[in-house]
């Protein structure tokens, strides 16, 4: 399938929601949720709100992203995630999940993928809740921080035991 096909797809999927909420199918939601999967990173409101404007598309607040971010996580198109204290928005389906390594020093961020857990959580039973999307966020050290870490506690310990 092809980025058109997905984005069709995904459009259609909103306005099943939105007719099912009784809500408008209007072209800035369309176009919203067009710039939000043409993006291949999690993005903010503000990012989204630039975006819109910068594509000649439509010019839309942060309040109103935030509005429709809302709407599509909803409806299981899109999923807020947090990075670096920021509340960013990406893209999702149905069926996918995300595991995230994210090094607490640097910041640098890696997906991973591991099918053994993506089969564990898909298996996993939730009573009276139907999962539309996950993300597993995992925080720590990458190896280069990991080991100038290791580096400056050597250091460290090396001062003390002249003194």
């Amino acid at each position: 399938m092809d980025k058109a096909d997905a984005i069709s797809e995904v459009k259609q999927k909103l306005a099943d929601f939105l007719k099912l909420s009784s809500r408008r199918n209007t072209p800035e939601r369309n176009q919203l949720l067009e710039v939000i999967y043409s993006s291949e990173e999690p993005v903010s409101a503000e990012e989204l709100s630039h975006k819109m404007a910068d594509d000649n598309r439509f010019r839309i607040s942060r309040a109103t992203v935030y509005n429709n971010m809302l709407l599509f996580e909803s409806a299981g198109l899109v999923r807020k995630v947090f990075i670096d204290g920021k509340v960013l928005f990406e893209r999702t389906d149905r069926n996918r999940g995300v595991i995230r390594l994210i090094c607490g020093a640097c910041g640098k961020e890696v997906e991973m993928n591991n099918d053994k857990m993506r089969r564990l959580i898909s298996e996993m039973r939730t009573r009276r809740f139907t999962v539309m999307g996950w993300v597993l966020t995992l925080n720590g050290l990458c190896a280069k921080c990991s080991a100038d870490l290791k580096r400056k506690q050597k250091r460290l310990n090396k001062t003390d035991n002249r003194k």
